[in-house]
């Protein structure tokens, strides 16, 4: 029986017995899991290789439908229905739930287009309006000083750290109410690491943050919340400081003792 802290404060999102099934597997990947997400605030998901924590961030924004023929099971409910059912639509969900990958992934055009490109998928056309969205989304990225002058320029030639920044700006600019973090800072230097890791504990005052990270000193530094994962059962989730001091479970206290790993 996993140990859940009893979060008082509103959710993002609530799971309920959520199972997960990659396509010809022999069991599920995650198992039951249940656990909710503290509305702004920053979780962290930990765990040794293998544990289900990437599994179970992709499932939050429905990246696993990019591949045909895996399986969800349970509830993912957020802004009152499950985006579990095969009704949801996508497009819309990822808008609201962004997520920024391991490796950065600038988009082949200008820093300015990368930024504009999800607003313009929505419609948005308005050039004074587009100029100000991509302003704000920069700043709030902390790279509007170091761009400014080059918008025009392709977003390939900034450095790891900046194209990191530029695709938190480009999840920002649509406004989602959730940023999903898979190993934001695994490819990037200890300086950008912690420009990224401050980024995030400033985010959280507008939006809700789930991250990934096999760094357990990260999760320490950044989130208010942690789940510690095991062979894709969540075995733990509590306030950050209390599970590493005094974890509930054995389990739990073998992992960040270095035990195994």
């Amino acid at each position: 029986m996993a140990s859940i802290i009893d979060i008082k404060e509103e959710c993002a999102l609530q799971v309920r017995n959520f199972d997960f099934t990659y396509k010809g597997a022999p069991a599920p990947s995650l198992k039951k899991v249940t656990m909710p997400i503290a509305k702004n605030s920053v979780t962290a998901l930990i765990g040794p290789s293998g544990c289900g924590k990437t599994t179970l961030l992709r499932s939050f924004n429905r990246m696993h439908d990019l591949y045909p023929g895996n399986k969800y099971e349970g509830e993912i409910e957020f802004e009152g229905r499950n985006i579990l059912d095969p009704k949801e639509d996508l497009i819309h969900l990822r808008t609201k739930i962004g997520m920024i990958f391991q490796k950065p992934t600038a988009f082949p055009m200008s820093i300015f287009d990368n930024v504009a490109y999800g607003m313009r998928l929505q419609g948005i056309k308005n050039k004074t309006e587009l100029n100000d969205r991509v302003e704000k989304a920069l700043q709030d990225a902390a790279l509007w000083k170091e761009v400014s002058d080059r918008l025009k320029n392709d977003a390939n030639g900034l450095s790891g750290g900046q194209q990191q920044r530029l695709c938190i700006a480009r999840a920002i600019a649509v406004e989602p109410e959730v940023l999903l973090f898979d190993e934001p800072t695994s490819a990037l230097d200890p300086i950008s690491t912690q420009g990224i890791e401050k980024l995030v504990i400033e985010l959280k005052e507008r939006v809700s943050i789930i991250i990934v990270t096999h760094n357990m000193q990260q999760a320490a530094r950044v989130s208010d919340y942690t789940g510690f994962m095991y062979l894709g059962d969540l075995i733990e989730l509590g306030h950050t400081e209390e599970l590493f001091v005094t974890p509930k479970e054995k389990l739990t206290q073998e992992y960040i003792t270095g035990k195994f790993g």
